[in-house]
């Protein structure tokens, strides 16, 4: 019996020991763990995603909430655990009989206060009205995330407001058993912004963050994951061998043919990393391993390693996995739960440049507007405009809004679920405050390929418009939609508060409406066709504000202030937001010139034009053009000759002589092509 007794002592202090807890840092990820969660990081109300449940509401005490249940099997300590209650000054614990509340201060780990099986965000205050606990489950079994957030909450004893906000969340990460602390997001409070970060096993073991009680948030005021930091609670001892890729840095936009497979490995053992041997799965068939010496790779540092066998692919979508193993000659890695890295890999047939798309959210009513549209249009002045598309969305706030929102411009934002403005989306991605829209960003935007050709041509008679477009996918998508806009290139009139007087790329209809076209999945290369067409109806009107009582109601009125001021633009956009291509139309009878001539394409507008008349071609090549004006009876009234070098050249021409009527502009090179553009003079 004694035996036994001895046994089971001898058991117990093994689980013990190795029910302990290490952490990895993770405080410059910039993403969330493990990339299941991209939900918005924003207030009930305020365009908070859908699918989470309030568990918690704001109390001027600190309070538990009801016990809940966690959605899958889960251990904390290595003992299994169904339920959890949480309190609304940052702390979480599975002791749901738990009767004493922490208080909204910092604790040092343990303390008395803190119930045993907890983990504690302490520090955090949850009082303002608006504060709320909410939770949320992501991915699939058996690798899930159980998500709960301290929503909107404040720091110590300043409660949140519009400009004072902290969002953090306690991850339960299924079959690893592993508890993330995710610093998301936190706007003002300036130095006040102190946690105390980490778990207490019981009344004497406790394992804090390095800087608790006095941890500085480090997230941005991002609502996405591009500025995250975490922090990775693990059960058991810190292993002498262990190896994680942290990220694929291959490129996910490849041309069918050979890829070079790299990534990011960070160490997690307590050696030193001096080789290691990488492995890549392509769509499950499993490369040969390649061993790599590496840089010594000190505990948590990183090294950037690449394969040295090539990964063959072919058009379409693709899965790639990476891992590492053989550490330092022979060693296995001893913790697998976080070895591998998967990352979808777009291959197209050719590559094609993308004409970024930059969606606007602004007011006329909006003070920070009126700079942030300021310092858009001076990244935008010296870039030629069918490099990139433009949309402006008018909004019905702050205050009574702008005289041009529209039920459409609305639902577009709702569609990103975009809380404040200014707001600029960038190819269904870059979602930041417009003031930080720069020339690196547009550069940034400009290089990424495009998963789709896209043209098309349109023409304004009266208040009638059509479009014609044509798309090819550079890969076999599925899931896509076209969306098509009317713009007005300059309007005037809606001039509301915030002391901006003209406002460009101004949304007046979208074709069919704000919710596109679903695209019919086609083979890699194909071509189709989409015609579109609408009439403006009735008079002009301009509303008092953007309200929904007063906003323009299209089946009987339009806002439209010059209708020869109207241009159309199309994208296509993925399931995920993705822009996979954008275009700005071309006016019908715009001549497209074969690859063989120096000149690639050219367009012309106004049209019809009044005092100027503006030409943009783009060159294939360096070449020498001749561009004559020709009337109705072929006279040539006007010819210039000039080299152009590659690229975008813009030719404009005063017609403020030329009486009214219709003109032709030759554009003839010196191998002899030639191609005609029509316009018509007022």
């Amino acid at each position: 019996m004694k035996a036994i007794l001895r046994l089971l002592i001898i058991f117990s202090a093994i689980q013990l020991c190795s029910a302990q807890y290490w952490y990895i840092p993770n405080d410059a990820a910039n993403r969330n763990p493990g990339d299941l969660n991209a939900d918005a990081e924003r207030p009930s109300g305020g365009g908070l995603p859908g699918g989470w449940t309030v568990i918690l509401n704001a109390a001027t005490s600190p309070v538990w909430s009801a016990s809940k249940s966690i959605p899958f099997a889960f251990s904390f300590n290595n003992q299994p655990v169904t339920n959890f209650k949480v309190s609304n000054s940052g702390v979480l614990t599975f002791d749901v009989n738990a009767t004493t509340v922490p208080g909204f201060q910092r604790y040092s780990l343990p303390n008395a206060s803190i119930p045993d099986r907890s983990v504690c965000i302490t520090g955090l205050t949850g009082i303002a009205s608006n504060d709320i606990v909410i939770s949320k489950t992501f991915g699939t079994a058996p690798n899930r995330q159980f998500w709960i957030q301290f929503n909107s909450y404040g720091y110590g004893s300043v409660p949140s407001d519009g400009s004072n906000y902290a969002y953090w969340s306690i991850v339960l990460e299924e079959t690893s058993n592993r508890i993330h602390i995710v610093d998301q997001r936190t706007g003002g409070y300036a130095s006040t912004k102190l946690v105390s970060v980490g778990l207490q096993i019981n009344a004497s073991t406790a394992i804090m963050i390095k800087g608790s009680p006095d941890l500085l948030s480090k997230a941005g005021t991002s609502d996405g994951p591009i500025d995250n930091q975490y922090y990775s609670f693990v059960q058991g001892n810190q292993g002498k061998y262990d190896v994680t890729v942290v990220d694929i840095t291959t490129s996910p936009y490849q041309v069918a043919g050979k890829v070079v497979v790299t990534a990011i490995f960070r160490n997690l053992g307590t050696q030193n990393v001096n080789s290691l041997r990488i492995n890549y799965v392509g769509d499950n068939n499993a490369s040969g391993g390649d061993v790599k010496n590496v840089r010594n790779i000190a505990t948590f540092n990183y090294d950037t390693v690449s394969h040295i066998i090539p990964w063959e692919v072919a058009s379409g979508t693709h899965n790639l996995e990476v891992f590492a193993d053989d550490i330092n000659g022979g060693n296995a890695d001893e913790n697998q739960v976080d070895d591998k890295k998967k990352k979808k890999i777009y291959v197209m047939e050719r590559l094609e440049s993308r004409t970024p798309l930059f969606e606007v959210y602004s007011s006329s009513t909006c003070p920070p507007c009126k700079p942030a549209n300021e310092k858009y249009l001076s990244v935008l002045e010296n870039k030629n405009p069918a490099d990139y598309v433009s949309i402006k969305f008018q909004q019905n706030f702050p205050g009574n809004g702008d005289p041009y929102a529209t039920t459409e411009s609305i639902n577009r934002r709702g569609y990103y679920f975009i809380n404040s403005i200014p707001r600029t989306e960038i190819d269904g991605g870059w979602d930041k405050n417009g003031n930080l829209f720069s020339e690196e960003v547009y550069a940034a935007a400009a290089k990424v390929p495009a998963f789709y050709a896209l043209n098309g041509t349109y023409k304004v008679e009266g208040k009638k418009v059509t479009a014609n477009i044509n798309y090819s996918p550079l890969f076999e998508a599925t899931g896509a939609k076209l969306y098509i806009a009317i713009l007005e290139k300059i309007t005037y009139y809606n001039v509301a508060t915030n002391g901006e007087t003209e406002f460009h790329h101004v949304m007046k209809k979208m074709l069919p409406s704000e919710t596109g076209t679903i695209l019919p999945t086609i083979p890699a290369l194909s071509s189709r066709s989409n015609n579109f067409s609408y009439t403006f109806n009735g008079d002009y009107r301009l509303p008092p504000d953007g309200q929904t009582a007063n906003i323009i109601d299209h089946t009987k009125e339009h806002s439209v202030e010059d209708f020869n001021n109207l241009y159309v633009v199309a994208w296509i956009q993925g399931l995920d937001k993705q822009v996979f291509q954008a275009a700005n139309l071309l006016p019908e009878g715009t001549s497209i010139v074969t690859e063989k001539s120096g000149v690639q394409s050219a367009f012309i507008y106004p049209n019809p034009a009044e005092d100027e008349l503006v030409t943009e071609i783009r060159f294939n090549s360096a070449t020498e053009l001749t561009c004559t004006i020709v009337d109705a009876s072929g006279n040539s009234i006007l010819t210039r000759q000039s080299k152009f070098s590659e690229g975008n050249q813009t030719l404009r021409f005063n017609i403020q002589h030329l009486s009214s009527g219709y003109y032709q502009v030759v554009l003839h090179d010196k191998e002899g092509n030639s191609s005609v553009l029509e316009f018509v003079k007022k």
